[in-house]
């Protein structure tokens, strides 16, 4: 029961501001408030999103009670976006066109082999085929990684996850190329959205915490103890600037282009919000004369209105210059 009862939800909220993909975070005032009010009520969200996962095989019974559900993890997702920024675009279009089909049936559609059939699929499925495994802790002590881009005036500007269309999701899972997350380190131990146990996370010392149960009760009050600095770094030092300057390269093309189609109109999965990323939204890409990377452990907080993002600790990479 502890998902229930102790897990954080709400702070994936703080996580998507953190990320620069939150919609609400137009006002941050709102977002403070929105998140205030989710927290209030996480226990009661969290237990109707289990239950309604937990039960959703009963849903073939009645044309009525499958399009009802369907209709509401539609609705589900869609709140996930507005307040956190994750989009599940394929879900939500799959499981209108789900909703679609189903309004155009009769009830005597479903004979008792496809009732039976689902309902089986349902509960035995993850035997036979994959299933996405949607479960993890949450916290607001979160390691986050980003490019940091250096603009030939001398500022330093956060670059927006969205800048690197279809490899943006690799960002955010820190492994483009490579897995991060299966080296021991002195970072949280928890993914760019605060995630524990969503991959074999290991932390620097069992003698921290010996589960992720553990990490989830230390992360809720920023008390995961993390080193200063980091050495060495959690990832492969080589590898971020081949990563980089490939998507540099072919930002300036697409830039040269003659139908030149910007990187927020592609469909991700978290979208950087521009309004979030003004600074770096205003550069073009041969504006940027280096990029250099990064991986913060934050405490997300909220305080008078406002979201406090503190930095706990820091890995900043080399320079890594581009070829005019």
């Amino acid at each position: 029961m502890s998902w229930i009862l102790e897990n954080p939800t709400s702070s994936i909220m703080l996580a998507g501001y953190g990320l620069g993909a939150a919609p609400l975070g137009f006002s941050e005032s709102l977002l403070a408030h929105a998140y205030e009010a989710v927290r209030a009520v996480q226990v009661p969200m969290n237990v109707v999103i289990l239950a309604a996962q937990l039960l959703c095989f009963l849903a073939f019974l009645r044309r009525r009670w499958l399009i009802g559900l369907t209709a509401f993890f539609d609705i589900m997702h869609i709140g996930i976006f507005l307040l956190s920024g994750a989009l599940f675009l394929h879900w939500i279009i799959l499981n209108s066109l789900i909703v679609a089909a189903l309004t155009r049936m009769k009830e005597s559609s479903f004979s008792t082999t496809a009732i039976v059939t689902g309902i089986v699929v349902t509960i035995f499925g993850n035997a036979v085929f994959y299933n996405a495994r949607l479960g993890w802790y949450d916290s607001r002590q979160i390691r986050q990684a980003h490019f940091e881009a250096l603009t030939k005036e001398g500022d330093w500007v956060r670059v927006a996850p969205s800048f690197f269309r279809d490899a943006s999701y690799l960002l955010y899972a820190r492994h483009f190329g490579y897995q991060e997350y299966r080296r021991e380190s002195g970072h949280v131990p928890t993914s760019a959205w605060g995630q524990i146990g969503i991959r074999k996370v290991q932390p620097k010392s069992s003698e921290i915490a010996s589960s992720n149960y553990e990490i989830m009760k230390l992360t809720n009050e920023c008390a995961y103890p993390v080193e200063q600095p980091i050495t060495p770094p959690d990832y492969d030092a080589a590898r971020p600037a081949p990563f980089i300057l490939g998507q540099h390269n072919r930002a300036v093309n697409l830039a040269s282009s003659a139908v030149a189609v910007g990187y927020n109109f592609y469909p991700h999965h978290h979208y950087s919000m521009p309004f979030l990323h003004r600074a770096f939204e205003a550069l073009e890409p041969r504006d940027i004369v280096a990029y250099r990377y990064l991986v913060d452990t934050v405490c997300l907080d909220v305080a008078d209105g406002k979201i406090v993002r503190r930095v706990m600790t820091q890995t900043l990479g080399p320079r890594i210059d581009v070829r005019q």
